[in-house]
């Protein structure tokens, strides 16, 4: 039982870093589009999309 825990944990974390990927590439491409945003503005983004996930 010990080894699916720590299996399933390694499983969200990777679930978690590819989603936050996923939102920094997002940030990338709206600023090649122009579309600029503050570093508190691009982090309250992420925090909201994180949060709409959970």
């Amino acid at each position: 039982m010990e080894i699916a825990v720590k299996t399933m944990d390694e499983v969200n974390g990777k679930i978690a870093m590819e989603t936050l990927f996923s939102y920094l590439d997002k940030g990338i491409d709206d600023m090649e589009a122009g579309k600029m945003h503050t570093a508190d503005e691009a982090f309250r983004i992420i925090r909201e999309r994180m949060n709409n996930e959970l």
